[in-house]
């Protein structure tokens, strides 16, 4: 009983010693209201409208000689002159290289001293057989082995042309590659040709900018080394997508008086893309992660999150090809702070007139 006196004695004492701390802490407590709602964020918004929008799609080519060859001989023999320079401009015809030919023209030569023989011999026994001289069977023996010389003729002919080595079409030779005396194969290299003046530049553009992309659609080609772009005009499109690439093949002809470009160069191809009635909204408003692109927008006064498809970007601006539409109201500021479905408080500053 004793121990019961002292711990109930004990419990006042801390109960007096403590009571000036906890009483203001249970006065203030009193008459305390309910937590007052979370406030709708406050956001900026745009309303979106067409507009024009212009942006440069980029890619990457490679500068072709428009006719372009490599130059060797048909025949084995050894070379008896070469009557070009290096990088020496020709026309259709002229001169490249011979190959000696003195013993195909001797046997040209033998050839047409026996179809001589042989075509007065036909003519001979035709006249004799008319008349009964002969038989049928010795006239065309004699009309066979005149048959068979003019062939051997002509092929000899032929051959002897082949001797000579002369440009299919105009252009800039390239670098010899034999010397005067060589003894070569057929298919030996000894230059090549190849058009400077008119080159193409072939390309590959990804599947959705087929419709931007038609013969005589204009170009801007830049090429290190050069400030100044150069134009180019598309001539045709490969009729099929490489579908390892999803990419269709372009070719451009490209104009080359001045002779400044040069097959094999690197070229960075622009097409200029023009959208009259565009949906932009700015780049700020667009969100990306990896399930997909998004924005908000406000409907009814609630954030609404939608998945949108976007097409080129500018410095401030994304175009917006699927997923809104004209007369929507896009959240442009306060974004950190919207949720899907959530109330927001529209601030735009109004348009001072």
């Amino acid at each position: 009983m004793k121990k019961i006196l002292a711990g109930l004695v004990a419990l006042a004492v801390v109960s007096i010693i403590a009571w000036p701390k906890v009483a203001p802490l249970l006065r203030s407590g009193e008459g305390a209201a309910p937590s007052a709602a979370k406030p709708a964020p406050a956001v900026r918004t745009v309303r979106l409208a067409p507009q024009p929008f212009e942006s440069t799609l980029t890619f990457n080519g490679t500068l072709l000689a428009d006719k372009a060859i490599d130059i060797k001989s048909e025949l084995r023999g050894k070379i008896d002159r070469i009557a070009f320079t290096d990088g020496q401009r020709v026309e259709t015809g002229d001169l490249i290289v011979t190959i000696e030919s003195g013993e195909l023209a001797a046997e040209l030569e033998s050839v047409r001293e026996q179809l001589a023989l042989a075509e007065t011999n036909a003519e001979r026994l035709q006249s004799l057989f008319e008349r009964g001289s002969v038989t049928a069977s010795e006239r065309d023996d004699a009309v066979s082995q005149r048959e068979v010389l003019r062939a051997e003729a002509r092929r000899l002919a032929v051959r002897l042309e082949k001797t000579r080595i002369i440009a299919p079409f105009a252009g800039t030779l390239g670098l010899r590659a034999v010397s005067p005396g060589d003894l070569i194969e057929a298919d030996t290299l000894i230059t090549t040709l190849q058009t400077v003046a008119n080159l193409k530049v072939d390309f590959s553009v990804p599947e959705r900018y087929r419709a931007l992309v038609n013969p005589g659609t204009e170009l801007s080609l830049h090429v290190a080394g050069y400030d100044a772009p150069f134009t180019a005009r598309v001539r045709a499109i490969s009729p099929r997508v490489n579908i390892a690439t999803r990419t269709l093949t372009v070719r451009a002809d490209v104009s080359n008086p001045e002779r400044q470009l040069l097959p094999g160069n690197y070229a960075r191809v622009e097409l200029i893309n023009r959208n009259p009635d565009a949906l932009l909204v700015p780049s700020v408003a667009v969100l990306q992660s990896l399930e997909a692109i998004s924005v908000f927008t406000v409907e009814n006064g609630m954030a609404v999150r939608r998945t949108v498809e976007t097409g080129e970007r500018s410095a401030a601006q994304v175009e917006i090809l699927n997923g809104l539409k004209p007369g929507d109201e896009v959240i442009t500021s306060g974004i950190q702070s919207v949720r899907d479905g959530q109330a927001v408080d529209v601030r735009n500053i109004p348009d001072v007139g």
